[in-house]
């Protein structure tokens, strides 16, 4: 045995887990951040239809008031209302009322919990590559544990606004599930070699948004009634199952740290690693290795941006008018495009992805989320949100070989601090980008509402653009090299 920081190291060295092991901790955490949205919007919205007096005994009663605040708005028939609980004289209908006061919340929110959470992405995830994995897969189930706790107080004992910005600071604090995204990704990076890791990266990108399946069709469903605290003492049930089983079943990948438990990881963490975050990115490497990977990061951070815009305000809009939909409504949306992700991963793993990561790829998948996004923003039927979810699955297929890419650009001990700005805008990040959605949101609800979809589907477009200057410099040295050798 080797002594290393007082802790026996084994002389033997330890062996790499099946990248495939981190599936079922980064599956059932997504499945728990998806319930995650399905209940703050339904309770907060129920809080506030219950606040303003009206009828919220089930998702009936509120579609019914949805669809009359629609239907007076293409009469252009407006009401004005005067109330004690709505202390301001105003036009708009209950439902509008409704849904801007959830927004507002929405905002404040999201404000409270981007401090938290971007400060535990970039300490943690500085030192990830030093103290392992394992670490930044179990945390967000704590921050889970705290969150749940707490809303199940709120349901229970009818508490402030006040108690639910709370949790979620608490689930913030401990890296919510980007955290854990950032760890699986580096423990596939681990696990794999530079051939396979295309098709693992693709795979665990997909089992992110397929995760979401199972609870979208059940809580969809049980929440038509209002059955809140029921739902989160379940989540709660969860989120524990998944501590325990990432404790006792989760292998580390990491092999210098293999052979340390938890604790004595976490001792690991050293602050003086924070400006790798930023010292990756300016590494010298050889053949433009550097200028790719600058590229290929900005890229994604655009990418990232416009899929938690449409996350951010996707409930709170199909809620809205015209389409007036209820949880499960908007549940079998978002299973329609799930299905399809599973279609086109089977097609496209077992041809494409064996075989090219090129960048025509990623600009394809960004075109489809935008075409989605668009769709979005102009759509007047539910079967176009149909139509756009269809076309946006592509994005969920394609994309993934950006970051597949990126880790051919770094050393394996850079795994994990190439992703924490994708870690701090997928955490922090996401609540900050949430914040101006849900704002942008509740101004434009009087006028138009998919205004927002307009907004971050413009940020695809810059996207596209460094894909194809990144092409045209990683192109133009293959020709000068060809023509070289026809001169020789």
């Amino acid at each position: 045995m080797e002594k290393e920081d007082d802790v026996e190291k084994p002389l033997l060295p330890g062996s790499l887990p099946r990248w495939w092991r981190v599936l079922p901790t980064l599956t059932l955490l997504m499945m728990i951040t998806t319930i995650d949205s399905l209940i703050l919007n339904d309770f907060i919205e129920y809080r506030y239809t219950s606040l303003y007096k009206v009828n919220s005994s089930s998702s009936e009663n509120t579609r019914e008031l949805c669809l009359n605040a629609s239907r007076m708005a293409r009469n252009a028939s407006l009401i004005s209302t005067t109330t004690s609980i709505y202390p301001i004289s105003t036009t708009m209908s209950w439902n509008t009322i409704i849904q801007a006061s959830t927004a507002r919340l929405n905002v404040y929110i999201s404000l409270a919990a981007t401090i938290p959470a971007i400060l535990t992405s970039i300490l943690l995830g500085a030192n990830c590559d030093r103290i392992g994995r394992k670490p930044l897969l179990i945390l967000p189930y704590l921050g889970k544990i705290i969150r749940y706790i707490i809303l199940t107080a709120v349901a229970y004992y009818d508490l402030s606004n006040l108690w639910i910005i709370l949790s979620v600071m608490c689930d913030g604090f401990f890296g919510t599930a980007a955290l854990n995204i950032l760890s699986s990704f580096a423990y596939v990076t681990d696990c794999t070699t530079e051939k396979t890791r295309t098709v693992g990266i693709i795979i665990a990108d997909v089992c992110i948004g397929c995760s979401r399946f199972i609870p979208l069709l059940t809580i969809g469903i049980y929440l038509q009634q209002p059955k809140f605290i029921q739902t989160m003492l379940f989540t709660l049930f969860l989120s524990v199952f998944g501590l325990v089983f990432c404790i006792i079943l989760q292998p580390e990948s990491n092999l210098n740290v293999q052979h340390l438990n938890i604790f004595q990881q976490l001792k690991r963490v050293k602050f003086s690693l924070l400006p790798n975050v930023f010292r990756v990115f300016f590494v010298k490497r050889s053949e433009h290795k550097q200028r790719s990977l600058l590229f290929l990061v900005i890229i994604h951070l655009s990418i990232i941006v416009m899929i938690m815009g449409n996350m951010a305000v996707f409930y709170l809009y199909l809620y809205g008018a015209p389409f007036c939909l209820d949880s499960f409504g908007v549940s079998l949306n978002s299973v329609a495009q799930t299905v399809t992700v599973i279609l086109l991963t089977i097609l496209f793993t077992l041809t494409i992805a064996k075989r090219s990561d090129h960048l025509i790829l990623p600009a394809l998948g960004c075109l489809a989320y935008m075409i989605q996004l668009f769709l979005f923003g102009i759509a007047q039927s539910v079967w176009i949100l149909y139509l756009a979810v269809s076309i946006g699955a592509f994005q969920n297929v394609l994309v993934p070989v950006v970051r597949s890419r990126i880790t051919k650009l770094v050393e394996p001990d850079e795994y994990a601090v190439v992703f924490i700005l994708a870690s701090v805008f997928e955490s922090g990040g996401f609540y900050a980008v949430s914040a101006f959605a849900n704002e942008i949101y509740r101004v434009s609800l009087t006028f138009y509402p998919g205004l927002v979809y307009f907004v971050f589907a413009s940020v695809g477009i810059l996207a596209i653009l460094l894909i194809l200057i990144l092409y045209i410099l990683e192109y133009r040295p293959t020709l000068k090299r060809k023509f070289t050798s026809l001169n020789e």
